[in-house]
């Protein structure tokens, strides 16, 4: 029966301070970050979107493979 006093503790230990430096500052301000009001961070924010997609698009594999080997010592 001792043997279980342990893991319980920390467990409890452990949700107390998911508790403490999670979840209770996240329901005192009623969100996890800040509502993005300001123009310039909804831009910027647009911008990383637009070249994120960018990136993604860019990396996706060729649909119809060549024909023919590609050459890369050019």
């Amino acid at each position: 029966m001792t043997d279980i006093w342990l893991p319980l503790a920390a467990t409890a230990l452990a949700a107390a301070l998911t508790w403490w430096c999670c979840i209770r500052p996240m329901v005192k301000n009623r969100s996890c970050c800040t509502t993005a009001a300001d123009p310039e961070l909804q831009e910027e924010l647009r911008r990383a979107r637009e070249e994120l997609q960018q990136l993604r698009d860019d990396a996706t594999p060729l649909a119809v493979p060549p024909t023919r080997p590609e050459i890369l010592d050019r």
